[in-house]
């Protein structure tokens, strides 16, 4: 009697009640009947279709006293001329699922606390069939007007699986969430974004940071891209390939005086991180060694000087950023050394986003720190069978859905 009037006050506001509970081998089953009322289409919710047929079909509930529990309802089978033969609607289940909102909701919030392989063993459902879940919760709470109102975007691509695949990750720098993802790190993978946008959409878009990405660059700059945004290049990148030309200096000099088979080669070998590590962090040895450097190896402290005024041009004030930049660039163009000769041709053909990126301040570092969460959720699952999933759980976790649970 009490298990009636709790599931009568819970289906009262969904226009159904309970007719009858059974205890059987599989759990408890509760019969409900839905109020007569016009059915609607499960997938579509148009009105007043054609009733085929009429058809029992039972949902998974959330368990009590540590059994399973059912709701089970004769449903009519309706001609839908877009979906096709389907069940009229119901308020206490999503279209096409075979649980109710209750028990996806609890799954899905689990899911975002937790790995799926516990979430299982909570539910008492198949690690597939989770899977399953968080790709209908996704679709119902996932924000469909989040591509309205973006100013400023970043992309960035996220390694997945023993293969190395790759996704492409769109995030919004105003707020921490991820707004779109897709299979790929290609123009055609960006492509794709571009074409779910309106043109009042691609208006608002003013700038898209970037890593020194070829094929991202190509489907921003296309026609049928953002051709009007500007395209910021990550800081982090374009300092990142100062290191490289600065550590592959002292390769060059560590190969020309003979390797580890010299006590100079040796002593090339153990400046690396004092040319690399900013003076301010470095510890009195490597302090000393850099001193050494400046005395003993011109190309090595030439390659220093140059890296350390890259890293300095990105902490000036904007207004002064295009001249230093251009002074730089006439520096490591004169300087005599190959790495930085080449890292000065780069840079030169990248100047635009270089400066665009010191201008708006814009970088990708939100990107990297929803990668690494994305990373997180890839290694608690100990690896996704398919990138839908995964980008269902990218979603769940990074794209700002709050999931109420039922009590509440």
């Amino acid at each position: 009697m009490r298990v009636t009037t709790a599931f009568n006050r819970m289906l009262a506001l969904e226009g159904a009640r309970v007719t009858d509970v059974a205890f059987g081998a599989e759990g408890v089953i509760v019969t409900v009947a839905l109020r007569a009322k016009k059915p609607r289409c499960s997938g579509c919710g148009t009105p007043g279709l054609n009733i085929k047929e009429h058809r029992a079909k039972s949902w998974r509930h959330l368990d009590l006293g540590g059994s399973k529990w059912f709701i089970e309802c004769m449903l009519r089978r309706l001609y839908c001329p877009g979906c096709g033969d389907v069940y009229e609607q119901v308020p206490w289940a999503r279209a096409g699922s075979p649980y109710t909102r209750d028990f996806e909701d609890l799954t899905a919030f689990l899911a975002q606390q937790m790995n799926q392989t516990a979430v299982c063993r909570l539910m008492r459902t198949a690690w597939r069939t989770v899977g399953k879940i968080l790709q209908r919760v996704v679709l119902d709470k996932l924000d469909h007007d989040r591509l309205d109102g973006l100013v400023y975007i970043g992309v960035d691509e996220v390694c997945h699986g023993a293969d190395r695949q790759f996704l492409t990750c769109v995030a919004d720098h105003q707020k921490p969430r991820i707004v779109w993802a897709a299979r790929g790190r290609n123009a055609a993978s960006l492509q794709a974004f571009f074409d779910q946008l309106s043109d009042a959409q691609k208006a608002s878009i003013k700038a898209v940071s970037i890593d020194m990405s070829a094929g991202y660059e190509k489907a921003i700059r296309a026609p049928e891209g953002l051709p009007d945004a500007q395209v910021c290049f990550d800081p982090f990148h374009v300092v990142k390939l100062g290191a490289e030309a600065t550590d592959k200096v002292r390769r060059d000099e560590y190969n020309r005086h003979g390797r580890s088979s010299t006590d100079t080669g040796k002593w090339i070998k153990g400046a690396r991180y004092s040319l690399l590590k900013d003076t301010a962090n470095q510890t009195n040895r490597q302090l000393l060694k850099l001193a050494e450097v400046v005395t003993t190896n011109k190309p090595m402290y030439r390659a220093f000087l140059l890296y350390g005024e890259l890293r300095y041009i990105y902490r000036l004030p904007k207004e002064e950023a295009p001249e230093r930049l251009d002074a730089w660039l006439a520096w490591a163009s004169r300087s005599r050394l190959k790495p930085f000769i080449k890292l000065a041709r780069t840079i030169r053909k990248h100047k635009q986003g270089v400066l665009a990126a010191i201008e708006l301040g814009l970088s990708n570092g939100r990107l990297e720190a929803l990668n690494s969460k994305i990373r997180l959720i890839s290694h608690r699952a100990y690896g996704f069978h398919s990138a839908d999933a995964l980008i269902a759980m990218i979603y769940l976790c990074c794209a700002g859905i709050t999931i109420a649970l039922p009590h509440r």
